[in-house]
Parts: structure tokens; sequence; C-alpha cells
């Protein structure tokens, strides 16, 4: 198939389709518009039949061959309404199918196009600027990656080459522009895939993906979502697996609710399919993470907000990271925050560079760590890899610890020796308290962030 021409018709013709409208309007109409904006000079349109419907102008069994031999069809094209406004178009059976190829590149069964902008919209249309979707829904879409068309694919988002099948049974689209996003529906994910570079085969399955209101997409640092989700993802091979019950995300970079659950990993089962040289030092990482099962499943979670008064305000935040039978974190922070004059929080959040310049007025930040094997684990194999014993290792650590006391002071060797006591099994969870002096400036930690940690008061409790 040809790189530069023939498929970008072909996908361009697919964009056309998933973006178009018709009716009140001739059959002859319908037909003349479906040939100049779909095909081309150098490829041959052919129709079944064009007719009319009570209030829908029908083309049916439409095929455009291009000049390097692919084929796109369609077994139904229908609009219904206004012709020039139409109330919906409904495209029945489409593909797209490489030269020499038994299977479509890409077919969809069904796709509507509600409140359509018109019934067959040209290409100088589609690639104008503020061009907005209006609303897609497709069902059973399917692409077989194979072929030049599929190698062009991927050269396009950078991946290494892969053959399979994805199959989507449901995708809603609703104001999509090159900015914003206010609806993405996916459900009914399924795929299998074959690395040609590493031999290695994969099946994936996703239950659904939905992003609802997602702005600021074409700013980096300004985007922003109302809510997304993801659920029900599995990821497996010959002998591993990777899943994740649930994922979301709310708000923006630096306030509003994230986190996950369910997330499984079969970090034993990833070993074989690792190059030789890197086998021994992944093992390593399996004995401390999982002692050696292999399996880690995991959750976490991390909230935060502003909570306005006055000229102060407040950053308030929570949240959590909990890895099985390894170890967890849990942390809170509560800092009241005076920003510059003149600058309202959403400006701060969509140019951290103003944060530079708050001043914190004292505040509290805790973290409590608890620990269900990871540390000791990580004693046994510096011993292993040193050839000494586990106290040896021990206090090999704590003196380590005690010389780095000049470069990261006091209160950073204390938490690093209450780190050194779980290592050593006495302890299993540290709780670090950290009260912020006031005022404090971001600025001042910047630049000089050793000497700033000696001026907040960080008290340490183990249990």
């Amino acid at each position: 198939m040809s790189v530069s021409v023939g498929h970008r018709q072909l996908t361009a013709g697919v964009l056309l389709l998933l973006l178009s409208g018709t009716v009140n309007a001739s059959p002859q109409q319908l037909e003349a518009e479906l040939r100049e904006r779909l095909g081309s000079e150098s490829s041959a349109f052919t129709v079944a039949q064009v007719y009319e419907q009570p209030d829908a102008v029908v083309a049916e069994d439409i095929a455009i061959t291009y000049a390097n031999g692919d084929v796109f069809t369609i077994e139904r094209y229908l609009v219904e309404g206004d012709y020039h406004r139409p109330d919906n178009v409904v495209i029945d059976g489409m593909a797209i199918s490489e030269a020499g190829n038994s299977l479509p590149f890409l077919s969809v069964a069904s796709i509507e196009l509600p409140n359509a902008s018109q019934a067959v919209p040209s290409i100088d249309e589609m690639s104008a600027p503020g061009m907005v979707w209006k609303a897609l829904n497709a069902r059973d879409i399917t692409l077989n990656l194979q072929g030049e068309a599929a190698d062009e694919f991927f050269s396009e988002l950078d991946s290494p080459p892969l053959e399979g099948q994805l199959h989507i049974e449901t995708l809603m689209l609703e104001e999509v522009s090159s900015s914003a996003i206010g609806l993405f529906d996916m459900q009914g994910v399924s795929a299998d895939f074959n690395d040609l570079e590493s031999g290695i085969s994969s099946v994936l399955s996703l239950a659904n993906l939905r992003i609802e209101q997602l702005t600021g997409i074409d700013t980096p640092g300004e985007e922003s979502v109302e809510h997304a989700a993801l659920n029900g993802m599995d990821l497996s091979g010959d002998g591993w697996r990777v899943a994740l019950d649930s994922a979301w995300v709310e708000g923006n970079s630096y306030v509003g609710d994230a986190g996950f659950e369910g997330a499984f990993f079969d970090i034993g089962g990833l070993l074989p399919l690792l190059p030789l040289e890197q086998r021994q030092e992944f093992e390593t990482f399996n004995k401390i993470l999982t002692g050696g099962s292999g399996q880690l499943q995991a959750d976490g979670r991390s909230h935060s907000r502003w909570a306005e008064e006055g000229e102060t305000d407040r950053l308030i935040a929570d949240g959590y990271v909990r890895l099985s039978s390894a170890a967890g974190i849990e942390y809170s922070l509560d800092l009241p925050i005076s920003l510059p004059k003149s600058v309202s929080i959403e400006q701060a959040m969509q140019n951290p560079a103003l944060f530079e310049s708050a001043t914190l007025h004292g505040g509290e930040v805790v973290v409590a760590y608890t620990d269900e094997g990871l540390l000791p684990r990580l004693t046994t194999e510096i011993a292993a890899h040193e050839n000494i014993t586990e106290a040896q290792a021990v206090s090999m650590a704590l003196r380590q610890a005690r010389q780095l006391e000049p470069l990261l002071g006091s209160q950073i060797t204390k938490l690093m020796t209450g780190m050194v006591d779980i290592m050593a099994g006495h302890s299993q969870a540290l709780t670090v308290n950290v009260a912020l002096p006031n005022p404090f400036t971001f600025n001042q930690f910047m630049m000089n962030p050793m000497a700033s940690t000696e001026r907040f008061t960080l008290t340490f409790e183990l249990k």
C-alpha cells in the first residue's frame, strides 16, 4: 500500500464519514457529493443504487477503488431530515481493504452522526481550525493490524511493529475539538497482539474507558477533566498477567481526586520475557518487592483541594499507596498559602512558576510509612550481595546514614536512621510530622533545599 497517497486518501475518507451529515435533496445530489468528496480524480467510484425514503435519502453498496488498489466500501449511507442540516446520518458496513489482503484493515458495522453539520463534508472543512465533532456513535469497530497500513499506523505512533486485531464494541464521542473533549466513551475493547521484534504475544481486554469534559488539551499545564475513569483492564500473555480493576481522575495537575484499585502485577511471570543480562537484577527486585512470590497487588488514592480563606488560602491534601505484603505510605498536608498580589488560584494552577513566589504561613505535613516486609527483605538481599551477615548489613546502612549528616543535616539523618531501624526488624512503622516555618517561600527552598530543611521541625514516631 502507498504510504504517501493511497492510505491518506482512505484515512481522509474515513474521517469525512465519521463527521458527516444528510436529506431533503435528490438522490442525484447525494451521489454527486459522495463521488466528489470521498473519491478522487484517480479513483473509481461505483454505487449500486441511490433512492428516496420518507424524509431520507439512501445510497447502497458504495465502492471507491484507489489507484494503488485499496478499496473503501460502504453498504448503506442514509441521511435523515433536512439534507443541508441533517437530523441524523447513518453509515452501515464501512470497510477499508488494503490491496492484496483478504481482511479489511478497518471495518465498522455502524456509525451514527446525530445532528451532523452537513451530508458529506469536504476535506477542507474537516481540517479547518476550530472544527468541532458534534457527536458520533459507532458500533463493532475492528482494526486488523497487518500489512503496510499497519506498518504506517505504528510508525506514526513511534511504536514497535505489531500484528494482531483490535475490536471495540461501542464508541461514543461528543463535542470533540483540538482543545477539548466533551465526551469520550469506549466500551468492550479486546485485542490480541504479537510483537514482531520480540516475538511476545499478548491479549488485552478493557471493559470501558470514559472521559467527560476534558479541556486545555492543546495547552500543556492547563489540562483539566471533570471525570475520567478506566475499568476492567487485563493484559496477559504466556505465563504472565497485569490487571487493573479501576482508575479515575478528576480535576487538574494540582488539585482534584485521582486513584486506582485492584492493580495486579505478575512480576515473576514477566521475568522470562527480559533479556538474559537483565534477569538477575529483576529477580532481586522481585524478591525484595514480593518476597519471591512474584505477585504484587496495589491500590492508591490522592485527593487535594483549595480552601479560600480571605487573603490566605489553604492547600489541603491526603492520599495513600499500598503494596500488598510489601509496604504502604499515607500522607496528609495542610498548608496556609498567600499567593502574589493579583494572582488567583486558577492562574497559579495553570502556571506553576507563580507558586515560586508564594508564601507559606506555617502548615503541617504528615507522612506515615508502614512496612510489611519490604525493608527487612532489602537487608537480606544486601547481605547476600555483599557476602556479609544481615546484622553487618544493618550496621553498614546505619554508618552510611550518619556519614551523610554533614550533607543532609540532622533532621534527614534521623529519618534515615529510623528507616534503618525498620530494616533491622526492630520496628514496622515510621510516622514523620513536618512543621513548616512561618513565613516561608518556595523560592527559599529551591535556592538551598538542604539548608531549608533545617528550618523545618520534624518529629518521628517508630512503632
